[in-house]
C-alpha cells in the first residue's frame, strides 16, 4: 500500500536475529506455495498491482534484473492464493554479502487483496523460511511511501538502519505517519 503524499525516500531495515520471531497464520480461505514455472506472470500481475511497475514489461524487466534465473527460487519464493490463483508474493532471499544474512526481498499484495490482514502471515512464512535456510539475520530494503508495511516488518524486529541525513529524515516521516518512533533505541 503506497502513500503517495510523503516524499519517495529509500529506507534500509535490519534484523539482528532470528530469536522471537512471531508466527502470524493464514486465514483458512487462503493457501501458499513455492514458485513454479510460470510464475512470473503471476509476479508482475500482483507487483504491477501494488504500485511497484508501470507496465507488464517494466515488471518482467524488474523481476529479471533481481532473479537472472529460476534457480532457487522454488524454495525461496513465496506465493498467497486464493482458490490456487496467486495474489500476494514475498522473497526469502539471499543477503549480498554475508551468508549467514538473509533478505526479505519484493513483498507485495495484488490491491484487492490489501487491506484484509494478509501481509503479516505473508511476511511470517518468509521469515521462517529465511531461517529454515539457515540464515542468521536479515535485512530489507523499503520506503517512505510505503510506512504501512514498515509497521509489519517492525512487528518482526526489524529496525532501522540509516546510512545518511536522507534517511534519518525518512525515518521521521515514517515514523509520524505511523505513529511509531522507529528510530527509538536505534
Amino acid at each position: 500500500m503506497w502513500d503517495s503524499t510523503v516524499p519517495m525516500i529509500g529506507l534500509a531495515m535490519r534484523l539482528d536475529d532470528f530469536g522471537a520471531l512471531p508466527v502470524f497464520d493464514l486465514p483458512q480461505a487462503y493457501g501458499w506455495r513455492f514458485f513454479q514455472p510460470g510464475d512470473v506472470d503471476h509476479w508482475v500481475r500482483i507487483e504491477q498491482s501494488a504500485g511497484e511497475f508501470d507496465s507488464y514489461e517494466a515488471g518482467v524487466r524488474g523481476f529479471r534484473k533481481y532473479y537472472p534465473s529460476d534457480d532457487a527460487l522454488d524454495q525461496r519464493m513465496i506465493f498467497l492464493t486464493d482458490r490456487g490463483v496467486p495474489f500476494a508474493t514475498a522473497t526469502a532471499w539471499f543477503g549480498d554479502d554475508d551468508p549467514a544474512q538473509g533478505r526479505l526481498h519484493w513483498v507485495g499484495i495484488d490491491a484487492a487483496h490489501q487491506g484484509r490482514g494478509l501481509s503479516k502471515p505473508l511476511v511470517s512464512l518468509a521469515m521462517h523460511r529465511l531461517r529454515e535456510l539457515g540464515h542468521r539475520s536479515a535485512f530489507l530494503t523499503t520506503q517512505t511511501a510505503s510506512w504501512v508495511a514498515i509497521k509489519v516488518y517492525h512487528q518482526f524486529g526489524f529496525r532501522p538502519d540509516v546510512r545518511g541525513e536522507r534517511e534519518l529524515e525518512g525515518w521521521k516521516i515514517a515514523s509520524e505517519k505511523a505513529g511509531i518512533d522507529f528510530l527509538r533505541g536505534c
